[in-house]
């Protein structure tokens, strides 16, 4: 179908023909009808689609030129997406005489703003702009006999419902709504029932599932610098004009330095900008002054630059959506172009699978080992977390050594031993007993026992369990001591903090036994002095006391720790 059939006025056609539009898309065919009808218009589109022209030519069509009032309000979520949306109206009233066209939106001039209102028929803008200028009462909505809601379920996302609902109340007229969006929503449908009533339903499949003028790409950058590769293969492609995607405004301005040093002509464009810096960045790049645009998805959705070759996706977008409104910058209206992904980790490929499958695209790997990189050094160390690689058979695991104890060792495998001890051995079996070992002497199950004498639970309670299981997970060393986090001086004393702190929970001196804070409290839980024992949880020894020193934090004679000595609990 050609855009004659559709019943447009001469003047509009003439447009559409300079500018070299002939044939209308799905959602242009199916909804000018709808509009021109005076119906209501729920489109489901994505960006792409040409759904900017199935509204904009309607309006139009039924605006009256002669008019100096305010007749169609066009509301978008961003500020790009709104300027795109001007620049479309102008393409298609270009042979029209008297139409004028107000942007409103953050960031540029209000004076401007109110000067552009005084005189014109179509509104476009931002919904709190828009609200901010019915609150001034420099827009009035008397005369407004259409509102569109271009991609609606971004501007719920980024809390404009208030916005709209003060835009809507404002009108007292009924009014003839088109409402567009990428998603269908309960907060969509809410809207959409709420203001609009009856209407038309079009929807119009996402044409990333039949994009065919699209070659998406992915490659794997693990082990080599992610600035590197892409610097090779913007020479490797000859890109003329693309855009690379990054998630954080930190990013942009890092490869930005990249690429000026690789002598490749560059601007950022992303939320730190001011509006008049972000709209020239846009202008330039459409006129080809520079080649690469840096961006954040402040501008993937429905930005429309002719000519874009490649799009370069530097990590994967947070939103699975973003990863559709990236990669469709490239290959519009019927143009050919590619896309290449980074990919450096398994969640990186797990999320690439995913959007994979959830908008039926087809991504080929495209390798990088002929473009003259060697894997930097510092890049060898594995990115894939250790828990998602293959796990070993448990006989493989059999003599390593697991360990992990305060004091003592804890080693073994399902198969062999394994300890957790404080200030002694534990170890199980799945029958319950729980006997504990050191040397040759043997205590009850779940008593404590010091050298060869055992002490009640009236003395140091030592909770050295020593868990046997039927999987043999038991530890016994016979005559010698594990050396994994245990500290055994024989004969002599630890020095203190001012020297080596003890971090065992198990102090073993022989003879010789540390003196302490007020009876500083021994937080080991097990704790073998030689032949003596402490009664209780407090330090005591039946042949001396311990001293208060003077210093509140030492102690009398030998090495002073420092303020905050304590033994580890």
């Amino acid at each position: 179908m050609a855009f004659k059939k559709l019943e447009l006025n001469d003047s509009i056609l003439r447009s559409l023909e300079k500018n070299g539009f002939t044939k209308p898309t799905e959602i242009q065919e199916k909804g000018i009808p709808v509009f021109l009808e005076n119906k209501n218009l729920f489109g489901k589109s994505s960006t792409g689609t040409g759904k900017t022209a199935s509204f904009a030519l309607p309006i139009l069509h039924k605006i009256d030129v002669t008019d100096k009032k305010v007749q169609a309000v066009v509301m978008a979520p961003t500020r790009e997406l709104a300027l795109q949306i001007l620049d479309q109206f102008k393409k298609f009233s270009s042979m029209m005489a008297n139409v004028q066209i107000a942007p409103l939106i953050g960031g540029a001039r209000m004076g401007d703003q109110i000067a552009k209102l005084k005189n014109c028929q179509i509104v476009v803008g931002t919904p709190g702009r828009i609200n901010d200028h019915i609150n001034r009462k420099t827009l009035r909505l008397d005369n407004v006999k259409i509102i569109i809601l271009d991609e609606a379920d971004e501007m719920l996302k980024l809390g404009f419902k208030n916005d709209i609902d003060a835009v809507f109340n404002g009108v007292e007229n009924k009014v003839q709504i088109g409402l567009y969006s990428a998603t269908i929503s309960p907060k969509v449908l809410a809207i959409a029932n709420k203001y609009m009533g009856e209407y038309e339903f079009i929807e119009v499949q996402n044409q990333m599932d039949v994009n065919n003028n699209i070659n998406n790409t992915y490659v794997i950058t693990k082990g080599y610098k992610k600035e590197d590769v892409m610097v090779k293969l913007i020479e490797k492609h000859n890109m003329q004009r693309f855009i690379i995607f990054t998630n954080t405004r930190a990013n942009t301005t890092k490869i930005s330095r990249v690429l000026d040093q690789a002598g490749i002509k560059n601007e950022v464009i992303n939320g730190d900008k001011k509006q008049s810096q972000r709209t020239r960045v846009m202008r330039d790049f459409k006129t080809s002054r520079f080649r690469a645009l840096i961006a954040t998805d402040v501008v993937a959705r429905g930005i429309h630059v002719d000519g874009i070759d490649y799009v370069i996706n530097f990590e994967m977008p947070v939103d699975d959506e973003y990863f559709v409104h990236r990669i469709g910058r490239t290959g519009r209206n019927n143009e050919t172009g590619s896309t290449i992904t980074f990919i450096n980790s398994i969640n990186a490929v797990r999320h690439l699978n995913h959007v994979i499958k959830e908008f039926n695209l087809e991504i080929d790997e495209e390798l990088i080992d002929d473009i003259g990189l060697e894997k930097s050094k510092d890049m060898d160390r594995p990115e894939i977390h250790d828990k998602y690689r293959p796990r070993t058979s448990y006989a493989d695991r059999r003599d390593s050594g697991r360990g992990n104890s305060r004091g003592g060792s804890r080693s073994g495998s399902r198969d062999g031993q394994r300890s957790d001890s404080r200030g002694g051995s534990r170890s199980g079996s799945r029958d319950g007993s729980r006997n504990n070992s050191w040397g040759d002497k043997k205590p009850s199950s779940r008593s404590n026992s010091w050298s060869d004498r055992g002490a009640s639970r009236d003395g140091a309670q030592s909770e050295s369990r020593t868990n046997s299981r039927d999987d043999s997970r038991s530890n016994s060393w016979g005559d010698s001591k594990p050396s994994s986090r245990s500290n055994s001086w024989g004969d002599k004393k630890p020095t203190s903090r001012d020297g080596a702190r003890s971090d065992s929970r198990s102090n073993s001196w022989g003879d010789k036994k540390p003196s302490s804070r007020d009876g500083a409290r021994s937080d080991s839980r097990s704790n073998s002095w030689g032949d003596k024992k402490p009664s209780s949880r407090s330090n005591s020894w039946s042949d001396s006391k311990p001293k208060r020193s003077s210093n509140r934090d030492g102690f009398d004679g030998g090495s002073k720790p420092g303020k905050n000595f304590r033994n580890d609990k």
